[in-house]
């Protein structure tokens, strides 16, 4: 009899930590996560989910992006719903500097069923913000979406600004 109750108890540790196991998975699997790629010129950055994990509660971190006075910035933004409930948000981008809002650049509601993603995507024109007054300089791009917000840091550059480089030719072999 003593062997029975051996053997079930063996049995019943596997299911416990086939259990824990596949909690643990679920755990870190199941959430809301935003991806944020951005383009400028011919490269491309990607922020990923984890970019803003380990930030302290309430102080927003920003991802920096440089691009070139003159030319546009894209922005694709994914909210991935990993949940088996549906989810419903507003995604709200605007441009910001020195604190005070400059233009609202994409705002759409979005209704994201279980194991979905919805993509949205919007530009910053550098020729759009000279045509408002504004000139070379540092913006804030800010995303918010039923409360999380990410700032994305665009610093403009002038090309003419840029200090140049003299091209040396190879010494050649007589």
């Amino acid at each position: 009899m003593a062997r029975k109750g051996k053997r079930n108890l063996y049995l019943y540790l596997a299911i416990a930590c086939f259990i824990g196991i596949i909690a643990i998975f679920v755990d870190g699997y199941l959430g809301i996560y935003d991806t944020i790629h951005i383009t400028t010129g011919e490269q491309e950055m990607t922020v990923e989910p984890e970019y803003w994990l380990g930030r302290y509660p309430g102080e927003p971190e920003a991802y920096y992006a440089g691009a070139d006075w003159g030319k546009k910035v894209f922005f694709r933004y994914e909210v991935d719903n990993r949940r088996f409930s549906s989810y419903s948000t507003s995604i709200q981008a605007s441009l910001w500097k020195e604190n005070e809002k400059v233009l609202d650049l994409f705002s759409e509601d979005k209704l994201i069923k279980s194991f979905d993603k919805a993509i949205v995507e919007w530009t910053l024109d550098s020729e759009e913000l000279q045509s408002r007054g504004f000139d070379v300089g540092v913006y804030t791009v800010k995303i918010e979406r039923k409360g999380v917000e990410r700032w994305i840091i665009v610093a403009y550059r002038s090309l003419s600004s840029q200090q140049l480089y003299p091209v040396y030719p190879f010494p050649t072999r007589s």
